[in-house]
């Protein structure tokens, strides 16, 4: 009889829990699905997940995000892409002699070697790929294109710091944005990866500060003048959506010729980018929809003719080391339009190389990848009537005789594809 009683008490109270839980139920949809996620076996990572999720929608791994937005979400399709190879190539026959650096170079060791001409006593610079720049001497430029350059290097303003009673300088400016949440695929930034660790967290911080308009701050790393003038360089030469950074920064070094505090130099302020943000993305917007629905060699071609007719050689453009001259003031000098076509390609997913060098002058162009391999592309050359494709996809004995790379650019790969090769 109590069996009896405890059976019937028990149907009661899960027959009373079962009428609870259908109200429930009515009144939260929610717990309905939580118990079917409960009863499939995927119930017990709702917590993990809500944290993934919280870091995937603003967490660390964003910080890149807020970089490579200025892509637009570029990059997409690189598998026919070649590789490119930062790490040494295999020693020549002939010995060669390593070039001395200081210790605490963000430069890589591998990043130039030095070989004796038998014929003379001119030291040849070798790049990490193996490319060997011509002699300047045997460089000769076409009347045609004569005068056509306008890049200007990075350049610095040093000035040393009063020394205090104990000796030592402290800035009060701080990091402000250290950058270590950015990631550079070296197909896309080749030059963040021609530096060593330090140089490349110096880089990132630099980046993250020009992205940010923050132009003062301590350098995050120990680096004297001439070693933070390359991570300058590296970061302009990768990063053409940043057209509000100029190629001139200040450097206030110690005693011991250390930089102290970095300041950028930028071409406008934060409510001029705002709004030169809008025109810039519509430009561009604009240019890609014509060459959406073509192949990879059908855009770079495309792209190369549409801002030969869209762009005006001037010497006198104002912001003409940017992109933004070429794109949307549509005059600009060789830099110009060398960052509007590296711009234009990354958004496409198509690498594209800023490289800077010696043509007569000095002057930049482009190294542009394709599926068999890496060609020179010089669009301010090819701005002329009837040389359209002069200077269009060439190797670099293409070039011997008139182009010349020079600085972090001797590191870019060798152009030597065929298929696509201009005549």
């Amino acid at each position: 009889m109590k069996i009896l009683k405890g059976i019937i008490t028990g149907v009661g109270v899960l027959a009373a829990l079962l009428c609870a839980l259908i109200i429930l139920s009515a009144v939260n949809p929610g717990i309905t699905e939580g118990l079917s996620s409960l009863l499939s076996g995927d119930g017990f990572s709702s917590e993990k997940e809500e944290e993934e999720g919280q870091e995937s929608d603003g967490g660390e791994d964003n910080t890149e995000e807020t970089l490579s937005s200025r892509i637009e979400r570029g990059f997409a399709d690189t598998a026919d892409i070649p590789a490119l190879d930062m790490e040494e190539e295999e020693e020549p026959e002939e010995p060669v002699e390593t070039v001395a650096r200081q210790p605490d170079s963000p430069v890589r060791e591998s990043s130039e070697k030095q070989s004796l001409d038998e014929d003379s006593s001119e030291k040849t610079v070798r790049g990490m790929n193996g490319y060997e720049p011509p002699s300047q001497s045997n460089v000769k430029v076409p009347e045609a294109v004569s005068g056509k350059s306008g890049y200007e290097p990075i350049t610095e303003n040093a000035e040393e710091v009063e020394e205090t009673e104990d000796g030592e300088y402290v800035s009060d400016l701080g990091y402000g944005e250290t950058g270590d949440g950015f990631l550079f695929d070296s197909t896309f930034y080749p030059y963040y990866h021609m530096l060593d660790e330090k140089g490349q967290h110096l880089y990132r911080q630099i980046c993250a500060n020009a992205d940010a308009m923050n132009a003062a701050f301590e350098p995050i790393e120990t680096v004297t003048v001439p070693e933070i003038k390359n991570v300058l360089m590296a970061v302009y030469n990768d990063h053409p959506e940043l057209f509000w950074l100029n190629t001139i920064f200040t450097c206030k070094y110690d005693k011991n010729k250390i930089c102290v505090e970095l300041t950028l130099d930028f071409n406008m302020t934060e409510d001029e980018r705002i709004r030169s943000y809008r025109n810039f993305y519509n430009m561009t917007n604009s240019i890609l929809s014509e060459v959406e629905n073509l192949g990879t060699y059908e855009r770079e071609r495309r792209l190369h003719d549409i801002l030969i007719q869209r762009i005006e050689y001037d010497g006198g453009a104002d912001m003409n080391q940017s992109a933004y001259s070429a794109l949307v003031e549509g005059k600009s000098v060789c830099a110009g339009y060398a960052r509007a076509y590296q711009y234009l390609m990354q958004r496409l997913g198509i690498p594209c190389y800023y490289c800077t060098g010696y043509a007569g002058e000095e002057h930049a162009w482009n190294i542009v990848a394709l599926d068999d391999g890496y060609y020179n592309v010089d669009l301010t050359w090819d701005d002329t009537p009837g040389g359209e494709y002069d200077y269009f996809n060439k190797t670099d004995e293409d070039y011997a005789d008139t182009h010349i790379r020079q600085d972090l650019s001797i590191n870019l790969p060798q152009c030597q594809g065929q298929r696509y090769r201009s005549q």
